[in-house]
């Protein structure tokens, strides 16, 4: 009994599949233990006995991770071949500015970079030429007014520059409708978790909270479900026009 092309290209796929998710998942956890410490520190700082050493557990994370990244793969089987190869470095990248900003409440600008450069694998999927640039000028654009404003208000820093950077390296990488969409989904989970969070006393309403693990979740979001998300704002902008 002999195996159809279809079928072997499946099982092709499903083993490609799971060892790029097992190399993103072992790596994720590598990488995050072993760069520099000082990565983990603003420019006029000094790294902290926990930047040293191991910063998070082998186990299970390399196993969570690698199911993460498995997992992603198949959401976006129908993708094309080039937008799965740039949707998992920017998926690994933006895994490792979650952990970073939890952990240490920085973004390093070595992963924001990362990001940039990662950008260029979806110039494909961008509406027009100008859309790229226009992401970056809106995401980081609105980041900076809001931080800027925030800190009048509160009489103090409400925005790392961080957060900015990597708003304005999501919008060269997904275009403006695209960072549009991220900036809404990063509003309504960072608003709506710290907020329940907050209620239930899990932080202090006047603590400060990293907001680059929402926004790489957000970011990751629109990688993975990025036609519904379109489609669904493209129904939403129809109703009013």
């Amino acid at each position: 009994m002999t195996m159809s092309m279809e079928a072997v290209i499946i099982i092709v796929r499903l083993i490609a599949y799971a060892a790029a998710g097992l190399t993103a998942g072992f790596s994720a956890v590598y990488v995050i233990n072993h760069v520099p410490a000082k990565w983990f520190c603003d420019y006029d700082e000094e790294p902290t006995d926990e930047m040293w050493g191991k910063r998070i557990k082998e186990y299970p994370w390399n196993l969570i991770f690698s199911f993460f990244f498995i997992g992603a793969l198949f959401l976006i089987w129908e993708t094309e071949l080039i937008y799965q190869v740039a949707a998992v470095p920017a998926l690994w990248l933006l895994l490792l500015i979650g952990i970073s900003d939890k952990k240490f409440m920085i973004i390093p600008d070595q992963f924001v970079i990362g990001i940039a450069i990662v950008s260029i694998g979806f110039v494909p999927y961008q509406s027009n030429i100008l859309s790229p640039l226009l992401g970056a000028l809106m995401g980081g654009g609105s980041l900076l007014t809001i931080g800027l404003i925030a800190s009048r208000i509160l009489k103090r820093d409400a925005m790392g520059f961080g957060d900015i950077k990597l708003m304005a390296a999501i919008g060269l990488m997904v275009g403006l409708k695209g960072i549009l969409i991220i900036m809404i989904l990063t509003l309504l989970s960072s608003g709506g978790i710290l907020g329940i969070m907050c209620f239930l006393g899990k932080v202090k309403r006047n603590e400060e909270q990293p907001l680059g693990p929402f926004i790489a979740a957000a970011a990751a979001g629109f990688i993975l479900f990025r036609p519904w998300l379109l489609m669904a704002a493209d129904w939403y902008v129809g109703l009013y026009s």
